[in-house]
């Protein structure tokens, strides 16, 4: 869905394929499981490879073996974005900027919203509430809120709280390789690690060479208007990047000691914490819930943007019939 939409609007997307490497023995198994899980899913286009085969289609990685994905590519997601944007807006969708949904209320009459203006949260001392300065009675309520979409389900007053689960939060770095030429014309993922799917290579549109994203486990929840305002610390310690090195040569073992360079960061709204097995989306509506017109979404972290239309066509099929 997201390669027709991108090619029908001309947003710039390249399907450039991705290796998942295994580089020791015991990882070999591990690519078998992703193998099998990938066919119960429907995904039927991934190729095992021997890591002789692997190396020859990319001569600077080191691997025993490895899973080609040639369905996988990258998109400017900024642009992406702006696309959606521009169909909401044509479609006659009102965007309410700097704008807060407060908490809701589940009565008698249906749903409630209570709203504020962002600033009157920017001025409220932690422990105080803030009053709302507008209640809207919405129809259907989309709960994608992304990072505050559990701390805002759990002030839905009315919600039955046993079907919000707890929320964790992974803060994952990227470092940029500070060569302009790219070593790698494939995206390279190790096997998927704890919190996360491993430090791996991505290449922009430019050509720039990314490793990322590593886990972090920050505490999200501690003051609830602080996360509705986003006030999350995304800077990138560049101390960081020593852990990088070894996890990098293990399949690319010529990078370059001071070759990283910081990236950015981002933040993952989790419903595993350390130690768990992932947990797959939540996409909760009155089936699950019992309240009519609303739609939780929990837990969309990567690869939330890439299935973004598929979850759409899914609600829409599933709730707006």
């Amino acid at each position: 869905m997201l390669y027709k939409y991108c090619a029908e609007r001309e947003i710039p997307h390249k399907q450039l394929g991705k290796l998942i490497v295994a580089t020791g023995v015991a990882e070999t198994a591990k690519l078998d499981i992703l193998l099998r899980n990938a066919k119960e899913n429907g995904v039927d286009d991934l190729q095992m490879m021997e890591g002789s085969q692997a190396m020859e289609i990319e001569p600077e990685l080191r691997c025993l073996k490895a899973l080609l994905s040639p369905s996988t590519g990258i998109v400017d997601s900024h642009s992406f974005m702006l696309s959606l944007l521009a169909d909401a807006e044509n479609l006659g969708t009102t965007i309410s900027y700097n704008t807060a949904v407060l908490s809701g209320y589940v009565g008698d009459e249906g749903l409630e919203l209570h709203i504020s203006e962002s600033k009157e949260l920017d001025n409220h001392s932690v422990g105080s509430p803030v009053s709302p300065q507008l209640i809207l009675l919405p129809k259907l309520l989309i709960n994608s809120a992304g990072l505050s979409a559990i701390p805002l389900a759990k002030r839905f007053h009315g919600l039955n709280q046993a079907f919000v689960p707890p929320a964790y939060y992974a803060r994952g770095c990227y470092f940029t390789l500070s060569q302009t030429r790219s070593p790698l014309s494939h995206l390279i993922y190790p096997l998927p690690e704890d919190g996360g799917i491993g430090v791996h290579v991505t290449l922009d549109l430019n050509g720039l060479v990314r490793f990322g994203p590593d886990v972090e486990w920050i505490d999200g929840e501690k003051d609830v208007m602080s996360c509705f305002l986003n006030r999350f610390d995304y800077s990138v310690n560049p101390t960081r990047c020593s852990k990088f090195y070894p996890v990098i040569r293990k399949y690319f073992p010529n990078l370059k000691d001071g070759s990283l360079e910081p990236g950015y960061s981002g933040i993952r709204p989790k419903l595993s914490g350390p130690g768990q097995p992932p947990s797959d989306f939540v996409i909760q509506g009155e089936d699950i819930h019992s309240i009519p017109g609303l739609v939780n979404l929990f837990g969309i972290e990567s690869p939330g943007l890439t299935s973004s239309l598929a979850i759409a066509e899914y609600i829409v099929s599933r709730y707006l019939r």
